[in-house]
This record gives structure tokens, C-alpha cells and sequence, in this order.
């Protein structure tokens, strides 16, 4: 009987120091920064693709700069408002909860982000086809993979939108582009669309609706549930 409740009372324990992760660190504010901030880069990188049509390798760098801007804006609103909130509960910066957090998510960004630069190399050196269609599909579905996964350790609006960001991977992965014949890449080689994430407006409808759309709804509903 002893030994039964000192399990229980663990268990409550246990209960105890996830719900404060669970529930009130959650920002419902940096849902919205990131889908705004994926809005401004779906915008700058089709406005960078018009302007350097003629110098594709410059674009491709300048919106690689862009997107990484974009990321470097979502993760910086999620911890730093994840902080403060971490602060008014007097929590500390780093727990074993934290550190579950970031061995689930790390392997699918890796992932996505080595599969970017492969595509983005074979493009470079002119090898097969231009998959640079299919990176807006690939960036939805490791992310969407990814916020499954930290759903199991956190509220439970994580997990639904990790499943619409898969959904939607998935049908864009089924009608996304190849290149446009005849244009070339830096090294002279052929199939080069000079700039992957795209073949006319398509990529940016797919990408402002997941990475834009998607974030800001949650962010609405976690802010209503949660707090800002």
C-alpha cells in the first residue's frame, strides 16, 4: 500500500511540474509573429524572384537569407515570450521537459533542412531534374511531423496543427512542378527554374497559407485559451 502511494504521489508531482509547460507557457502571440513573419517572406521572395530573374543564383542566396530571417523572427517571438511567461510563473529557463522538447524537433528540422540544400545543390551543379517545386512540400510536412510530436509534451492545439501542416504537405507534394524547360542554371546546365519555391503563384498560396494562415489561427485560439 505504501509503495502504491508513493506512485501516485510521483505521479501527481509529475503532473504537476508539466502542467505549467503544458498550458501556461504556451504564447498564443508568437503563433501570430510567425505567420506574419512567413507572410512578409512569401512577399519579399516573390518581389526578390521578379527583381533577379536574370541572376538566378543571387536570388536563390538573397531568399535563402529571407527565409532564414523568417525562422530566426518565429523562434525568436516563441522563446523570448515563452520566457517571460516562464518568469511571471517563476520557472526556470532550462527543465528536462524543455530538453525532451528540443530532441523531438531537432531531427525533423534537420531533415527538411539538409533535404533544402540538397535539392538546392543538385540544382547548382545542373544533376537531374529541378526539385526545387517540391521544397514548399518538404518544409510542411518535416514541420508538421515535428509539431505532432512536441503536441505529445504540450497543448494539445500543437498536435491538430501539426496534423493540417502534413495534410496539407502531403496534397501540395502531389501537384507540385518541375522546371521550366530551357532556362538554365549558374553552371550552364539545364532544368534551372531560377528560383524553387517557384512556378508562378502557386508556391506562395501553399506556403502563406500553412507557414501564414496556419500560425496565426492557432495563435488566435491559443491566445484565446491561454494567453497572450
Amino acid at each position: 500500500m505504501d509503495a502504491e502511494k508513493a506512485a501516485a504521489e510521483l505521479k501527481a508531482i509529475r503532473q504537476l511540474m508539466e502542467r505549467p509547460i503544458r498550458y501556461s507557457t504556451q504564447s498564443g502571440l508568437s503563433g501570430i509573429i510567425a505567420g506574419l513573419a512567413a507572410l512578409f517572406g512569401c512577399l519579399l521572395d516573390w518581389r526578390v524572384s521578379e527583381l533577379y530573374a536574370a541572376d538566378p543564383l543571387k536570388a536563390t542566396r538573397i531568399n535563402m537569407c529571407v527565409w532564414g530571417g523568417v525562422f530566426l523572427v518565429a523562434f525568436g517571438g516563441v522563446t523570448l515570450l515563452t520566457r517571460l511567461r516562464e518568469i511571471r510563473n517563476q520557472m526556470p529557463f532550462w527543465s528536462s521537459v524543455k530538453k525532451r522538447i528540443l530532441l523531438t524537433i531537432l531531427p525533423p528540422f534537420v531533415a527538411g533542412a539538409g533535404l533544402t540544400v540538397a535539392i538546392g545543390y543538385r540544382w547548382y551543379i545542373g544533376e537531374g531534374p529541378n526539385m526545387w517545386g517540391l521544397i514548399p512540400a518538404i518544409w510542411m510536412l518535416f514541420y508538421g511531423v515535428a509539431c505532432w510530436q512536441v503536441g505529445e509534451l504540450s497543448i494539445r492545439e500543437i498536435r491538430v496543427m501539426g496534423a493540417a501542416f502534413i495534410l496539407a504537405g502531403l496534397v501540395t507534394a502531389a501537384f507540385f512542378h518541375y522546371d521550366i524547360p530551357g532556362l538554365t542554371t549558374p553552371l550552364g546546365g539545364a532544368n534551372g527554374l531560377y528560383l524553387g519555391l517557384a512556378e508562378g503563384s502557386g508556391p506562395y498560396v501553399t506556403l502563406g497559407t500553412t507557414f501564414g494562415g496556419f500560425h496565426i489561427i492557432y495563435g488566435v485560439i491559443v491566445w484565446k485559451r491561454y494567453g497572450g
